[in-house]
């Protein structure tokens, strides 16, 4: 009987510890483009479960790279996109995604904390910044999330956590053709 309690504390411990795993703060669309290996738009032709603790893999056809131009992952190849236990990524299958992610081992990943949306969900800027390249133009710019609203002055651009969502869908960090600050394009927000 102690065997068996102390065999269900343990599972008890291991699944907290995975659950506590993947925490994600929400980023602007543009620090995740940034920041990931790769950007592309993908069609999901296939969804696998490998391994006993349900890792998954999609393989995707890549129709459009927009971070590394002519670099892998080719446009119209197929590659398996690669998503981990904990932070695991949901695709459905025959839907098309802006993925962005990281490059482990020559595999293409991404989790659920990295910028992974329908294109039927794209705001139309998002959609636009994404084809003319204005998040890969203006990666050189950093944008500060504020919790709290609690911007300390400093060099990038704001995005007050009360109107976080307005940037995330309505503007991007540019640098000013004026200074090198950068600032917000637009001022919808």
């Amino acid at each position: 009987m102690l065997k068996y309690i102390l065999l269900c504390f343990c599972g008890m411990i291991s699944l907290c510890a995975i659950s506590k795993a993947c925490r994600c703060f929400t980023r602007h669309p543009q620090t995740n483009f940034c920041e990931a290996d790769y950007a592309i738009k993908a069609d999901i032709l296939k969804e696998d479960v490998i391994g006993q603790f349900g890792r998954r893999r999609y393989r995707v056809k890549v129709l459009k790279n927009y971070k590394s131009g002519y670099a892998k992952p080719f446009e119209f190849s197929e590659v398996w996109i690669y998503s981990p236990e904990t932070c695991r990524v949901s695709l459905d299958t025959r839907s098309t995604y802006v993925i962005t992610g990281a490059i482990r081992d020559d595999n293409f990943t991404a989790s659920s904390c990295s910028w992974n949306v329908k294109t039927s969900d794209l705001t139309t800027f998002q959609s636009n910044a994404l084809r003319h390249g204005v998040y890969k133009k203006n990666c050189n710019c950093k944008i500060k999330e504020c919790p709290q609203n609690d911007c300390n002055q400093g060099e990038g651009c704001f995005a007050p956590y009360d109107k976080q969502f307005c940037y995330h869908q309505k503007a991007v960090c540019k640098q000013s053709p004026y200074s090198k600050t950068c600032e917000w394009t637009s001022n919808t927000c």
